[in-house]
């Protein structure tokens, strides 16, 4: 068993730490219990998610977080999907969310992947559900475990 994790950069900012980055996502997917699988992680610009967003969604505007739930075997297991992240829609958002940057940023990735397996938030049972998931998926969350030079490298 074994988990794979694709990080995929299409923004130039910021500096992120893809070993960090890749070892977050496993330890949201096993503290869920999901112990194989694959999943791509894309970090991307307000410009790339808008795209993203109304091709997909019909809804064109800047969002946060997508996710693109797959489920199917890729030949090395099952393959989850996709989360795509806007780098500045965290930076922008953090301060909402009485978050730094880098938790932030945790936040998204970890929202996106609770939706590829099956977490949502249309109702208010679903929505503290998914909330207590967030919060055992950020309680581990080392700082400068995903943005090293916060202060300097993430900016828009």
């Amino acid at each position: 068993m074994s988990l794979r994790v694709h990080l995929k950069r299409d923004a130039k900012r910021p500096a992120v730490d893809a070993v960090g980055v890749k070892r977050f996502i496993k330890h949201v997917l096993r503290s869920e219990q999901v112990e194989d699988g694959g999943v791509t992680i894309v970090l991307t610009d307000d410009a790339g998610i808008r795209d993203l967003n109304g091709r997909f969604r019909g809804r064109d505007r800047v969002t946060d977080v997508l996710a693109f739930p797959l489920g199917e075997d890729d030949g090395a297991g099952l393959y989850l999907g996709d989360v795509v992240v806007s780098l500045p829609r965290a930076l922008e958002q953090a301060p909402r969310f009485h978050n730094d940057p880098e938790r932030e940023l945790a936040r998204l990735m970890a929202h996106g992947l609770l939706h590829l397996l099956g977490y949502d938030h249309h109702t208010p049972a679903e929505g503290r559900r998914m909330k207590a998931a967030e919060r055992r998926a950020l309680a581990r969350l080392a700082p400068g475990s995903l943005l090293p030079d916060a202060g300097a490298a993430f900016r828009v």
